[in-house]
């Protein structure tokens, strides 16, 4: 029976580096049938927050435009 390490090393899903710290995740929604697919992938802080970011720039751009 193999050992694994009791710290698994985790890298950004965005940028492939590793993450250091405490990691954020993302949320990815797949339909599959009748049915929601939900995946959580870790992000690094620079891309956490850049993510976030742009996310609110989007949803304020189609505020005013609304």
């Amino acid at each position: 029976m193999a050992h694994s390490h009791p710290y698994a090393i985790l890298f950004c899903d965005a940028c492939g580096a590793p993450v250091t710290g405490e990691a954020s995740t993302g949320l990815l929604i797949f339909p599959r049938g009748d049915q929601n697919a939900y995946e959580e992938p870790p992000l690094c802080t620079r891309c956490s927050v850049a993510i976030g970011v742009t996310a609110l720039e989007r949803w304020a751009e189609e505020e005013e435009e609304g």
